[in-house]
C-alpha cells in the first residue's frame, strides 16, 4: 500500500511538472507569415519585374527585449528560387545617410535607392502599441552580398499617430529604426534568404507587425518555372531567448504566353 502511494505521489508530480512545461510553451511568442508577389502571370524562361508583398506578425506574451521569448531578435525571409533580386537596379545606400533621419531627411539623402514602403507596429512593454512608417532602400554590398536597409520611423509615445503619405516631406515621428538584411544563398526550393540579424539592439521596444511590398523597376523579379506552378516562401524567426518558428507558405503562378 505504502508503494502504491508513492507512485502515486510520483506520477502526480509528472503530472504537474508536464502542465508546467506546457504552460511555459503556450506562453511563448508566436509568430505568423503570408506573402504574394504581383503579377502572378509571368513568363517560363525570362523574368519580368514585379513586387513582393510580405506581412510579418509576432505576438507576445510578456512582451520586452530584456524578457525571455519576449523580442524577435531575428528575421530570415526564404525566396524562392525562381525570384530574382537585382541590387544594380537601383542606386546604393549606406547606414549612416539614414541614421536618425525623418522620412524626409532619408528620402533626401537615399530617394534613389528607394526599393519598397510599408507599415509597422511594435509594443511599448504591453502598455501601448507604436506605430510607424517603413522605407526599404537599397545598401551597399557587405562581404560582396546585397543588403537591404529597413528605415522604420515610429512615434514613439503615446497616442502613437503617424501617417506615411508622402514620404519626401514627411517630418512625423520622434524615432528611427534602423534594420540591415544580408542577402544570402539558399538551399532549395529556396534560392535566397533575407536575413535581418541583431533586431533588439536597434529597436528599443519588440517589434510586432512588418507590412511591406518591395517593388522598383526590375530590382525584383520572377519568372513561372516551377512544374508545380507554384512559388514559395518561408519566414523563421528567432526569439531573444534563442528558440525559433517558421511559417512557410505558397503561391500559384500562371505562365504567360
Amino acid at each position: 500500500m505504502e508503494n502504491r502511494r508513492r507512485r502515486g505521489a510520483f506520477v502526480a508530480v509528472v503530472i504537474v511538472g508536464v502542465l508546467a512545461t506546457a504552460g511555459i510553451a503556450f506562453a511563448a511568442a508566436s509568430s505568423t507569415f503570408t506573402f504574394n508577389f504581383a503579377p502572378n502571370t509571368v513568363p517560363k524562361k525570362t523574368f519580368e519585374k514585379g513586387g513582393l508583398r510580405s506581412d510579418l506578425l509576432t505576438s507576445y506574451t510578456n512582451p520586452g527585449n530584456s524578457n525571455p521569448g519576449g523580442a524577435v531578435d531575428r528575421t530570415q525571409l526564404f525566396l524562392d528560387k525562381y525570384w530574382k533580386i537585382n541590387p544594380n537596379a537601383a542606386a546604393k545606400c549606406s547606414a549612416g545617410q539614414l541614421a536618425n533621419q525623418t522620412m524626409k531627411g532619408a528620402m533626401a539623402a537615399c530617394k534613389r535607392a528607394k526599393v519598397g514602403f510599408g507599415t509597422a507596429t511594435a509594443t511599448a512593454n504591453g502598455a501601448f502599441q507604436i506605430n510607424g512608417c517603413v522605407l526599404l532602400f537599397n545598401g551597399k554590398l557587405q562581404n560582396n552580398k546585397p543588403t537591404l536597409l529597413v528605415f522604420t520611423r515610429v512615434q514613439a509615445s503615446n497616442p502613437s499617430a503617424i501617417t506615411c503619405d508622402s514620404p519626401s516631406t514627411n517630418t512625423q515621428g520622434n524615432a528611427t529604426i534602423l534594420l540591415k538584411g544580408v542577402l544570402n544563398g539558399a538551399t532549395a526550393p529556396y534560392g535566397k534568404v533575407l536575413d535581418v540579424n541583431h533586431i533588439t539592439q536597434a529597436a528599443t521596444f519588440p517589434l510586432e507587425d512588418f507590412d511591406t511590398k518591395i517593388k522598383k523597376d526590375k530590382y525584383f523579379s520572377a519568372r513561372c518555372k516551377a512544374k508545380s506552378k507554384k512559388w514559395k516562401s518561408k519566414t523563421k524567426w528567432t526569439y531573444n531567448d534563442g528558440t525559433t518558428l517558421t511559417d512557410s507558405g505558397t503561391q500559384k503562378c500562371k505562365v504567360k504566353h
